[in-house]
């Protein structure tokens, strides 16, 4: 996939608001991730996958992540291979942390055969933000879209952003 198509994602996906779209559908999304984790799970079979909550990323523009570690390996002080992470927005996804590449290769094909939009994490973390949402113009769109804990621009006035 080219820059061009990870850059159209990425613009259509935008929205004035902070965290998550205008008419986001938070129990709809919910669903989406209770059915994408077991397909998650068995699509990546030989590892062990840890579905985070969906509460740690309440105040953030990620929406949840799945951890991924070796097999047998589950506990919170098993070594993490790398990061799924789902933006608030739509279908967007990303992988952090990865240094294997043909675990990542196969981790970007697992997540486009179930509907949704890889952008590679490097991608999104080096393109600067001018997007709708003005509290989070110049940072990163990794920001905007996985971020757990989101910065916001010290420029921001809320008096601005009232639409």
């Amino acid at each position: 996939m080219g820059a061009s198509a990870w850059d159209d994602w990425l613009t259509a996906e935008d929205s004035a608001s902070v965290l998550a779209p205008k008419n986001f559908d938070h129990q709809a999304a919910l669903l989406r991730v209770k059915e994408l984790g077991p397909q998650i799970v068995a699509g990546l079979d030989g590892y062990e996958v840890i579905a985070g909550s969906p509460e740690l990323y309440q105040d953030s523009t990620g929406f949840v992540h799945f951890r991924v570690c070796a097999k047998g390996e589950s506990g919170p002080l098993a070594a993490t291979l790398t990061w799924i992470v789902l933006s608030h927005f739509g279908k967007l996804v990303t992988v952090t942390d990865c240094g294997n590449f043909e675990l990542l290769d196969r981790i970007a094909q697992l997540l486009q055969s179930l509907g949704l939009q890889y952008i590679p994490h490097e991608y999104a973390a080096c393109k600067i933000y001018e997007g709708q949402c003005r509290a989070l113009r110049g940072f990163s769109w990794a920001n905007r879209y996985f971020a757990l804990c989101v910065d916001f621009n010290e420029e921001f006035r809320p008096e601005d952003y009232l639409l």
